[in-house]
């Protein structure tokens, strides 16, 4: 039980503050999508020019993944996620003074940059912290912060592109400038509050700690060659292409489509119908991570949910009724979200070892590339087409294809077994014993990788087995 009561206070301690960052993250990543409904008239965008504007914050966020994840070892958790959360929060805010579509991509292109280096940041740190049958329901508690920044940000967001006037900025200019400003109060924070490794958190006694590297040392993984890696890596990047190019082109453009079903509505009320499909998907996704843990590593975690959004797309493409429509793409936002903490669950578990953190980095890298292909796309279609059923008949496609390669993603090999000897440890496998095996997981602590000790092998008392 001293396992549980470990975990419990690595949840306790790092998950709020994690969440929080996230929120503040994605609020300003996405808050140009209610920026949009004035700024497009007033720097003259067509729907193109604002998909690629858009788009172009993953641009830079794709260049910078890996170098950030070499950033991430170098000066560990703490100081370089606080230094991420600031510089993002200052990028935010440069968006404020933007006067033409130029000033416009390159301020996304900045701001990807500086949130590159974030959530696969996390994701990395959190696999030194949560053992792996514990790592979804983290991981969901994490990615929450998607569903809820949107559903909270979009009518805040909105109330602000319509009232706010800081400075005697226009609404959306002060939007930016007031949004950025949690991200640079929580990056001092996030320094304060973040450990760089177990062995380094105040808060654990020397028994949780002890009890954590044993969880931990029980997975490590056998060696892989980097052709397997890069395989895995390159499975992994594709299925997440596929969600990722459905959620940013609704995230982006939902406000705009939903202005196209429901015209006349003011701004306001527009972002709170926006809100609605992320208000259902953060129960889902937390019930179906829920599952999750129970089900294991099966691949329906990820399949059926994409599929789902698939159907759901499908269906909003072929309907022409508002309601039924809005309740569509509830669906496809909802059943898309779900399925990302299972898959990032079986990613750092397929993709554990000494250079996860890069592995992870690659992983988003190249599954972001379709974060800037999915809002051009749609904003190029949008343009064609005067309105938005070809996009999601595109989502639609493209999601069926991401569910149908989600069905052979690779599983996390067990360790060979060891031959056993008279004089060799119990097996952990043998029933009413607990066996700790000399090994390491490497953490990001600041000065390079470092390890978290497990403790010696060694015979111990027989004694029931924490379920």
């Amino acid at each position: 039980m001293a396992g549980r009561s470990a975990v419990r206070a690595v949840a306790r301690r790092l998950l709020p503050l994690l969440f929080g960052l996230y929120v503040v993250n994605f609020l300003d990543r996405a808050n140009i999508g209610v920026a949009a409904l004035a700024m497009n008239a007033e720097l003259h965008l067509s729907a193109t020019d604002y998909g690629t504007a858009a788009g172009m914050f993953f641009v830079g966020y794709v260049l910078f993944q890996v170098p950030a994840a070499v950033g991430l070892k170098r000066f560990g958790a703490r100081r370089w996620l606080a230094g991420v959360v600031t510089a993002w929060g200052l990028c935010s805010a440069a968006t404020a003074f933007v006067t033409d579509a130029r000033g416009l991509y390159l301020a996304r292109f900045l701001l990807g940059l500086a949130e590159a280096g974030f959530f696969p940041g996390v994701v990395a740190y959190l696999t030194t912290w949560f053992p792996a049958q514990r790592r979804t329901r983290a991981l969901a508690a994490f990615l929450l912060a998607i569903p809820v920044a949107t559903a909270a940000g979009l009518p805040t967001s909105g109330l602000l592109v319509e009232h706010a006037g800081v400075f005697g900025l226009s609404g959306w200019r002060s939007m930016f400038l007031i949004e950025a400003a949690p991200a640079i109060v929580l990056g001092a924070a996030a320094l304060r509050l973040l450990p760089d490794s177990p062995r380094r958190a105040a808060w654990l006694n020397d028994t949780q700690r002890a009890e954590l590297a044993r969880e931990l040392d029980k997975e490590t993984p056998p060696t892989t060659t980097g052709r397997t890696v890069l395989g895995r890596v390159v499975h992994f990047a594709l299925v997440q292409a596929g969600v990722c190019f459905a959620a940013y082109s609704l995230q982006f453009f939902l406000p705009q489509a939903l202005t196209t079903l429901f015209p006349g509505v003011h701004a306001s009320s527009v972002c709170a119908l926006a809100a609605l499909p992320y208000l259902v998907a953060a129960p889902t996704m937390l019930l179906w991570s829920r599952h999750g843990d129970h089900a294991g590593q099966r691949a329906s975690l990820v399949t059926v949910p994409i599929a789902v959004a698939a159907l759901a797309a499908t269906a909003a493409a072929l309907c022409d009724l508002p309601l039924v429509t809005l309740a569509a793409l509830t669906v496809t936002v909802a059943a898309n979200t779900a399925a990302v903490p299972a898959l990032w669950s079986r990613c750092t578990s397929s993709l554990a070892g000494r250079h996860s953190a890069t592995a992870i980095a690659a992983t988003n890298a190249l599954s972001n590339l379709a974060g800037f292909a999915g809002p051009w796309v749609t904003g190029h279609l949008a343009d064609t087409t005067g309105g938005y059923q070809a996009v999601y008949t595109v989502l639609a496609c493209i999601l069926a294809t991401a569910s149908v390669t989600a069905h052979r993603l690779p599983t996390t090999p067990a360790s060979p077994a060891t031959p056993a000897s008279p004089d060799a440890p119990a097996s952990p496998d043998a029933p009413g014993t607990t066996t700790a095996t000399h090994t390491s997981a490497t953490v990001p602590d600041g000065t390079g990788d470092r390890t978290l000790e497990g403790a010696e092998s060694a015979r111990m008392t027989p004694t029931p087995r924490d379920e």
